[in-house]
């Protein structure tokens, strides 16, 4: 048996030293920077070896490997038919520096741009300005489609991940994107034909960069033409709009409507939660959604829309406004205005065809408010409690407004 001893030991050690050096090992049929020049050591320009590295992934059908570093880059890396990835396993704390970071030097174009196919993996992307930016390129850029993105942490960009408004992007996979002090737009999705996919992608605009700008004018996620998208577990904090839906979008050749789910998506601390300007087709289930001023808003065109199960917490604005729309159903949902000091009823219904029911409703002000010009209205089944306010105020004189005796006041 002791002659064994010193074997399995060996075998131990071999073990350990493997395990260890593992998270910087390449595989056998991946492609290291390394070997095409990188260094990553945060000052050297490694924008050739990265280049090179993807041009022969290409050819070769492989992808390419980055292990933990920094690599300084000055200029867009151009990714298409082939992967870019870090370590197996990634994690994207945001104040544990876990996986391989670009540092891009150039404020001129996006750090990566990804065509048809193009692929990034457990990759850092974190900026560095010297002075407060008025603008500035996406972190990724996409111009293609079968798109992934995924396992990927990027910090004090302008915007984070943009479709470029021109190509189709459908089936573009984001998923597990952490992003930190994001200035102007998270993600921008338009283009698709057909089903991208958004999975688990935080955007917050909290740090090192002027953090008021993107409460004031940043969007969390900004969605034009798509046709079924899938988004899911979707979070943003501090940013003006939480998500918005528009036809038209500046800059975009791409005009169009939404068709989608938003389900588990959330905001927290933002000015407004959800936006729909155009002809969109929505479901909202699930979330919550607490915002300075409303939770949705529903304007400019002829939307349907369909909102459950969610919480909907505003404070001097009220938590739902339907100004125009084909029709919105709202049901099972907590919508609530709960701070003193303000008149505004917790939902305010001023036109399109509306169902209203089975919701839980306070309010420091009135309940529900229907203006003279909304074209009808069901509302039945909620519980309503209004603090020094009437529970339904009913301004409609439109016939098809019905307000059943199953809502109930609670003193």
């Amino acid at each position: 048996m002791k002659r064994f001893i010193p074997a399995i030991i060996g075998f131990l050690l071999v073990v350990l030293l493997f395990s260890a050096n593992a998270e910087n090992r390449v595989l056998p049929d991946m492609i290291d920077v390394r070997d095409m020049g990188a260094a990553g050591d945060g000052t050297t320009d490694d924008t050739k070896a990265f280049q090179k590295a993807v041009e022969r992934a290409k050819i070769a059908k492989m992808p390419v490997f980055v292990p933990r570093g920094k690599y300084r880059i000055s200029g867009a890396i151009e990714i298409e038919e082939t992967a870019l990835t870090g370590p197996p396993a990634p994690a994207w704390p945001a104040d544990v520096d876990t996986l391989p970071s670009i540092l891009p030097a150039h404020t001129d174009k996006p750090a990566f741009h990804l065509l048809a196919g193009g692929s990034i993996c457990g990759i850092d992307i974190t900026y560095n300005w010297k002075d407060q930016p008025t603008t500035g390129p996406p972190a990724i850029l996409i111009s293609g489609i079968g798109v992934t993105v995924r396992d990927t942490r990027i910090r004090y960009a302008w915007d984070g991940i943009i479709a470029d408004g021109k190509s189709n992007t459908g089936r573009t996979n984001l998923e597990n994107i952490f992003m930190v002090s994001i200035m102007n737009v998270g993600v921008r999705m338009t283009g698709t034909w057909d089903v991208p996919r958004l999975n688990n992608i935080e955007v917050w605009n909290a740090g090192a960069q002027d953090s008021n700008r993107g409460l004031t004018y940043g969007i969390g996620f900004h969605l034009g033409k798509n046709d079924l998208i899938r988004m899911t577990d979707c979070f943003v904090f501090g940013m003006h709009y939480g998500f918005l839906l528009e036809s038209k979008i500046d800059g975009c050749e791409i005009e169009g409507d939404t068709w989608g789910v938003m389900n588990g998506c959330s905001t927290d601390f933002c000015g407004l939660g959800i936006v729909v300007r155009g002809n969109h087709t929505l479901s909202v289930s699930g979330g919550t959604f607490w915002d300075h001023a409303s939770g949705l808003v529903l304007e400019q065109g002829t939307s349907r829309v369909r909102v459950s199960g969610c919480e909907m917490s505003s404070n001097g604005a009220p938590a739902v406004v339907i100004r125009e729309c084909d029709h919105a159903v709202i049901s099972g949902c907590s919508l609530l205005r709960p701070m003193e000091g303000f008149s505004s009823p917790a939902v305010l219904l001023e036109g399109g065809k509306i169902v209203l029911g089975s919701n839980y409703i306070e309010s420091k002000g009135p309940g529900v408010q229907i203006t003279p010009n909304a074209d009808s209205a069901v509302i039945h089944g909620n519980m309503i409690k209004a603090h020094g306010g009437k529970t339904i105020i009913n301004h409609s004189k439109i016939k098809s407004n019905i307000l059943d005796e199953s809502n109930q006041s609670i003193e």
